[in-house]
């Protein structure tokens, strides 16, 4: 019981710390890129010189600079506004010059086309060309905009806030080009484009510089130390634990049970076992394996469809995504809440199992400190890889996304540890997709006020409780969404400047989130009253069950359909929608784990209760956590534009997938459930 306390004591201790010590931490965070480094290099009168010689002496060094850089972009007619270049081409360029090398740098620049460049005789006339004069048709205008609105949506849903640099706009976004240029490094973009391709004044050439890179820009900084000393202790702790352990078991022919726990936490050899490991229970609810396996299979590829970056046809993706064909992908994030009815369900059937009303509030600090520690190891992992391995791992012409992220998590590292980020930071979340972390974590500590009276072993009692607390957060949620008037999908195109509101007021806030989680909670508790027993429903009521439940999930199909139509217009139906849809669909889920458990379930229990779902839902929490840096890492690390189809999204969501498993089973073992384990021992020393 001591160390329990003192662990708690020690919890709370360093949260006054963190609190105390960096709220104002995002303002002195470095740059993730040495922005003194770009300024250091500048030299005009070494520009000219490097340039001239270019010019007069070496026209071969001259061409590699000028493929490298500006042309226009390929499948601009289909709407692509962006050209990136050559980026390994432009910084592998290093010749020796004189006392000094010519090296390259590789800079973008924002062009808009609704300028007069003074070109006379251009085509045959005498009068100054306007860009502007380049337009599409219409109908291809109407399509682009109405894709940028999609497009920031899903921004949204993965956390990049609107303004982040990673999404330029299109050529009908505020009509400017993206174009990527490779120029000397002691040269600015306006030397350099005057001296090799035109007189930038003379001509009127208008461009924003948007931002330049440099060979070995990023800069080292107190989170990469932390991480190398973290990982090198891990890695020192892991061969130490396994070393002990296969000597104790193979050389000094000891049994394994009688080995020193502490010793063995870290090993390769239980660890590995530990998770590959899934002792049959009558306590198990099978078919949650595969429900679980499911969801994060469809975040996965939702999260990679959403996350697209600068494609040669963005016509064809819009006309896709407003069709019926993508409803399965648009309607993704509705998956969410699959977790939050699972999450509701577990706490009841679990906590009811081993403990009482009275029970848990004597215990109420060991009940919060499971959750908190059980989440702790592969978050804080994420956090730390974020804010320094995943920034250092790979590189690209575009690799703001990652950068940003790396930046944020060293700034607000601290609010995704205590899960505070959806409130105090939403726009700026180190790991963009931790809200739901967040949210979970409010979530459970507020369920203590309900689960006393569920575990009070009184009926009446429990279900009066549960009613309440339904009736109380559908009237609080009806209330809210009332007075908001936010959109109902992320994908609401006529509705596009009201994302972040969305976002910030609606998909991040524990509001949304309170319906489905105490819709668990119900089905949880009547899983508890039937554990054990044979339940006979009539074979009429489970048909109809079945048949509300395929109709539930299907008219949410529909209506998210209907929602992210260009003319939806009606904000009644938004608001019963934000109000209703996720206890709704709590309540199908809900259904469909209970008919499973009971026998009512057929060839769905039969599919979802499958061995195979097994190992990737104990693996879920950390394939949740790590797909979408992968998939930011390998977007960010494109050299071209791509070209969008369905095929293509889906092979690559397989490759993230895979890499998201790999990732979070070498994490699971090695992290995990060696930190998991221990603080399980010291919290049950604690119970009383």
């Amino acid at each position: 019981m001591n160390e329990t306390k003192s662990l708690l004591v020690l919890f709370c201790a360093s949260l006054f710390v963190m609190i105390n010590g960096h709220l104002t931490i995002g303002e002195n965070t470095p740059n993730p890129f040495d922005t003194e480094l770009y300024e250091k290099v500048l030299d005009s009168e070494l520009c000219q010189k490097q340039i001239q010689y270019m010019l007069s002496n070496n026209s071969i060094l001259l061409a590699q600079f000028l493929d490298a850089g500006i042309r226009l972009p390929r499948g601009f007619l289909d709407g692509n506004s962006v050209d990136l270049g050559n980026y390994q081409q432009c910084l592998g360029i290093d010749v020796p010059f004189e006392n000094s090398n010519i090296v390259g740098k590789y800079c973008t620049i924002q062009v808009p086309l609704n300028q007069e460049l003074n070109l006379p005789g251009l085509f045959g006339s005498s009068e100054p060309f306007y860009m502007s004069s380049l337009k599409y048709a219409a109908d291809t205008e109407g399509i682009l905009q109405r894709y940028n609105a999609i497009l920031r949506g899903y921004r949204a849903l993965s956390g990049v806030d609107l303004e982040d640099r990673s999404t330029p706009g299109g050529p009908f976004q505020e009509s400017v080009l993206r174009l990527a240029v490779c120029i000397p490094q002691p040269c600015t973009t306006q030397e350099a484009i005057s001296a090799l391709l035109f007189n930038v004044n003379a001509l009127g050439f208008e461009y924003n510089d948007y931002y330049c890179r440099l060979p070995n820009d990023k800069q080292w900084v107190p989170a990469d130390n932390f991480a190398v000393v973290i990982f090198t202790i891990i890695g020192f702790l892991t061969l130490l634990s396994t070393t002990y352990e296969l000597i104790y078991i193979y050389i000094l022919k000891k049994d394994p049970k009688t080995a020193n726990f502490y010793y063995c936490s870290f090993s390769l050899y239980n660890n590995t076992r530990c998770v590959l490991s899934f002792p049959k229970s009558a306590d198990t609810l099978l078919c949650l394996h595969g429900i679980r396996t499911i969801a994060t299979l469809w975040v996965i590829i939702g999260h990679a469809f959403s996350s697209l970056t600068f494609l040669l046809n963005p016509t064809e993706i819009f006309m896709w995504m407003v069709s019926a064909e993508s409803t399965w992908i648009t309607a993704a994030p509705i998956t969410v809440d699959t977790f939050f009815v699972m999450t509701g369900i577990l706490l009841v059937f679990t906590t009811a199992k081993k403990s009482d009303g009275m029970t848990l509030v004597k215990n109420i600090h060991l009940f919060y400190l499971n959750r908190l520690l059980r989440m702790l190891p592969l978050l804080a992992v994420a956090v730390l890889l974020e804010a320094s391995i995943f920034h250092r791992v790979a590189d690209g012409p575009d690799w703001n996304v990652v950068a940003r992220n790396a930046h944020r998590c060293r700034a607000f590292w601290w609010t995704t540890l205590l899960h505070m980020q959806n409130y105090l930071n939403p726009n700026e979340m180190c790991i963009p997709h931790s809200w739901y972390l967040a949210i979970d974590i409010q979530l459970h500590i507020l369920s203590p006020l309900l689960l006393f009276w569920l575990l009070s072993g009184k009926r009446h009692i429990a279900w009066s409780a549960l009613m309440a607390t339904l009736a109380v957060t559908l009237g609080g949620s009806a209330i809210y969404n009332y007075f908001m008037e936010l959109p109902s999908h992320t994908v609401a195109i006529a509705r596009g400047e009201e994302l972040t509101d969305y976002m910030t007021k609606y998909y991040f806030h524990i509001m949304s989130r309170m319906t489905p989680f105490v819709v668990g909670m119900v089905y949880g508790y009547v899983l508890h009253l039937w554990h054990g027993r044979k339940i006979k429903i009539h074979p009429i009521v489970v048909l109809i069950s079945w048949a509300i439940t395929f109709g539930i999930i299907s008219v949410i199909f529909y209506i998210l359909h209907r929602v992210k139509q260009l003319e939806w217009d009606d904000q009644a139906v938004d608001t019963i929608l934000n109000t209703l849809m996720r206890p709704m669909w709590a309540v199908a889920i809900g259904w469909i784990v209970l008919a499973c458990v009971h026998g009512y379930g057929g060839p769905i229990n039969w599919f979802l209760s499958l061995y195979i779902w097994q190992l990737p839902s104990r693996l879920s929490y950390g394939m949740y956590l790590f797909h979408f840096p992968i998939i930011f890492i390998a977007n960010d690390a494109k050299t071209t534009p791509q070209l969008f189809s369905v095929p293509i999204v889906l092979f690559r969501s397989l490759s993230y997938i895979i890499l998201s498993f790999i990732v979070s089973f070498v994490l699971t073992v090695v992290i995990d459930n060696p930190f998991t384990n221990i603080f399980k021992r010291l919290l049950e020393k604690g119970e009383s």
